[in-house]
């Protein structure tokens, strides 16, 4: 009955993480731990657990135990990739999952190899994984898009976009996607033209076609137009446009304005060192560095490596001073 019930236990909680049911997952995974706690199957789960909850550093603690302990097993490396993959270290990502297709050949572990090698620009062997899953995985349509994308291919990504969208034509994600894309095979001044007029009738803009306005009001030199449309809008702006629009500005170098627009989505990105660095760079560029240590202390007690961040920040104003 033990045995039954450990396999029930494993069924549930694979389709809880699946679905993303986390509250049903913790519960679940609590359980067979006390049934079978030291299985590679739970120890597995539980590693799937952590990575769906966004908790990667006990992910990345626990990944090194199981590589340690199963070397020979296909999912662990599988996992280890995607959680290599999540941290943004392509490299060790892409060891792992060609490690486990060595061990147990899968299309999921090809498909997270594919987005692998997009990301670290090995394009011609990620297209022809992705071609090669299409058959069977539509959703592959996405990523062919995002590497088209970043080949500067804007024709092929709208292409796989529209593809994907002929089969889900109720994915909202796909249709930003469109919109974004669609707002980059504009010429500037017909972007501007058709954001200026939305605007002025006070119609609603797509948020996916905004940074690229951003862009193009920086790019052409319409500084002043770009800072009265943030400051106008700043409110409206959730924390992912916020930090959307704050790199376009990073990027153009128009630290004033990123500052303004990375403060909205600090809370959201306060775990992400990428963007804790340009927003360092901005309060730094804008003489701001005390209020933006202002903002940390008031977060450090939930977010303990703010600490660091401090004391450095605390000595770069006392170098500062006379």
């Amino acid at each position: 009955m033990s045995g039954e019930l450990k396999t029930v236990l494993r069924r549930n909680l694979s389709h809880a993480l699946r679905h993303g049911d986390l509250p049903q997952a913790v519960a679940l995974l609590d359980r067979l731990k006390l049934e079978d706690p030291l299985a590679l199957e739970t120890r597995g789960l539980e590693l799937e657990f952590l990575l769906r909850a966004g908790r990667l550093a006990e992910a990345g603690a626990l990944a090194a135990q199981l590589l340690e302990l199963f070397p020979a097993s296909g999912r662990v490396h599988y996992l280890a990739g995607v959680l290599a993959y999540r941290k943004k270290d392509y490299p060790r990502a892409e060891r792992h999952l060609r490690e486990s297709l060595g061990l147990y050949p899968h299309a999921k572990t090809r498909h997270w190899l594919a987005k692998t090698l997009t990301q670290s620009g090995s394009y011609a062997e990620a297209e022809a994984l992705l071609l090669e899953l299409l058959p069977t995985e539509p959703r592959c349509q996405l990523d062919l898009a995002w590497l088209y994308e970043r080949k500067q291919d804007i024709g092929r990504a709208l292409g796989a976009v529209e593809a994907w969208l002929e089969q889900r034509p109720d994915d909202a994600w796909a249709r930003s996607q469109l919109q974004r894309l669609r707002a980059r095979t504009l010429q500037p001044e017909d972007l501007l033209e058709e954001v200026d007029s939305l605007l002025d009738l006070g119609e609603d803009v797509a948020p996916e076609v905004l940074p690229e306005y951003l862009e193009t009001l920086l790019a052409i030199g319409q500084s002043g137009k770009a800072r009265t449309f943030v400051q106008q809008r700043r409110h409206a702006f959730d924390a992912r446009l916020a930090a959307r629009l704050g790199w376009v500005c990073h990027h153009r170098q128009v630290y004033d304005l990123a500052l303004e627009l990375f403060l909205i989505a600090f809370a959201e990105n306060r775990r992400n060192f990428k963007f804790l660095v340009a927003l360092e760079t901005a309060a730094s560029r804008c003489n701001r560095l005390p209020e933006l240590i202002a903002l940390y202390e008031k977060q450090a007690a939930e977010e303990k490596t703010l600490y660091g961040r401090i004391k450095t920040l605390r000595r770069r104003v006392e170098e500062r001073r006379p």
